[in-house]
């Protein structure tokens, strides 16, 4: 079958024909050489992404460069962006768009805790006096089966305040073993003393392991926080723009602010006003433990996230927690997703004031099986869960469309 030329009658078609040629090759130059001239244009980024061209012109690795600047210390950092994935992305009023995923190319200049927590609600509050209690089972070399933790305060905890403490509690000596009172949003210590280990005035009952009971948190989340993504500190950090001090809003009874909040302002406040123009608040599925939490896939709609287990490639321990970044498919060097707990230097992540320097780099994935870790890929490479409690840096993940 053989195919006519079309014939141009008229100027009007001519001028069309040299304006697609135009565009086309535009295309052509985008798609090779010169993305980076688009650095300041991030709205024709997203023109191309709503045209549903952006695989046709962007390849997974290109970098658009950027800023971010940490207001809290008045310093700008170069902060490129890496495209990650194309593919359909679900909004709030449930529309379905075009979405392209970039993610920051290098560890943000400093980690946020991604949960810290109380043992006691104080839904009434606690009078000054002393007070103990016990635990339930076994941990590390420091938390032994019937231990009991007692404590004075000199001072009422108010109504709705918390008392926290025993951080670290299986891996720390019991000497080093503090106990905190909270104000009752959970932002202000009010009171520090160092605990005993004797039966004294007030029994508070039995703490359990891995589930709460009354006003009692899980030990767990006691020691290493709480390994949930909807409810994380390190969630409200990166979709916040609220001064220090105003970022954090405590999820329950038992949440303490991370210590990262009187210092550092939310992490929109850092970011190109020009990209948060065409970034949208997107659908991000993530599985919650199945400890305590259910095991149920929590949904939230983030402007900024951190990647899962599945979307680096790595064999997640439920599926539905989003496709395969291909970016990081690429990066694995594996047809497969790779094992968990297995050590991969080419899935690390550099630091973004020190190129050379990899980072503990934090995802998003909950270990299912406790209720204190979360999945991570280390400065060696290694992929396993370690605990909430550790301000670990991250590189946030956003989607275009």
């Amino acid at each position: 079958m053989s195919v006519k030329k079309p014939i141009i009658l008229d100027e009007t078609g001519k001028n069309m024909v040299q304006e697609m040629a135009k565009q086309n090759a535009l295309l052509q130059i985008l798609a090779k050489d010169s993305i980076k001239t688009l650095t300041d244009d991030w709205g024709s980024v997203q023109r191309i992404v709503r045209a549903g061209s952006a695989a046709a012109v962007f390849d997974f690795g290109d970098q658009f460069l950027d800023k971010w600047k940490d207001t809290a210390d008045s310093k700008e950092y170069d902060y490129p962006w890496q495209v990650n994935h194309f593919g359909k992305v679900e909004l709030q009023d449930g529309e379905r768009i075009d979405g392209m995923y970039i993610q920051a190319h290098y560890a943000h200049p400093f980690g946020v805790q991604f949960s810290q927590r109380a043992f006691l609600a104080c839904p009434d509050g606690l009078a000054a006096g002393t007070y103990y209690f016990s635990v339930d089972q076994n941990w590390g070399e420091n938390v032994v089966n019937g231990d009991i933790i007692c404590f004075t305060l000199t001072q009422d905890v108010p109504a709705g305040g918390r008392v926290a403490g025993c951080f670290r509690a299986p891996d720390v000596a019991k000497s080093t073993w503090k106990i905190y009172s909270y104000s009752a949003d959970g932002k202000n210590i009010l009171e520090t003393v160092t605990p005993t280990f004797e039966a004294a005035g007030t029994n508070l009952g039995v703490m359990k392991h891995n589930a709460r009971s009354g006003n009692f948190n899980s030990v767990q989340e006691m020691a290493y926080g709480w390994n949930r993504w909807k409810t994380s500190a390190l969630r409200q950090y990166l979709n916040s723009d609220a001064a220090a001090g105003e970022w954090w809003t405590a999820q329950d009874q038992w949440d303490i602010a991370p210590d990262q909040l009187k210092t550092k302002p939310g992490f929109l406040t850092g970011v190109p006003a020009e990209l948060l123009a065409v970034i949208k608040k997107t659908k991000i599925t993530t599985y919650t433990n199945t400890v305590q939490d259910g095991g149920e896939a929590d949904v939230t709609y983030d402007l900024f996230f951190v990647p899962s287990l599945e979307e680096i490639h790595v064999q997640p321990q439920i599926k539905g927690e989003g496709d395969v970044h291909e970016y990081w498919k690429r990066a694995s060097e594996s047809d497969t997703p790779l094992a968990q707990k297995g050590t991969y230097p080419q899935m690390r992540t550099f630091a973004v004031e020190n190129h050379t320097s990899p980072q503990n780099v934090r995802l998003r994935s909950a270990h299912r099986g406790n209720a204190c870790g979360t999945w991570h890929v280390s400065a060696s490479g290694y992929v396993h869960s370690h605990y909430a409690y550790w301000a670990y840096r991250c590189a946030p993940a956003c989607i275009i469309g």
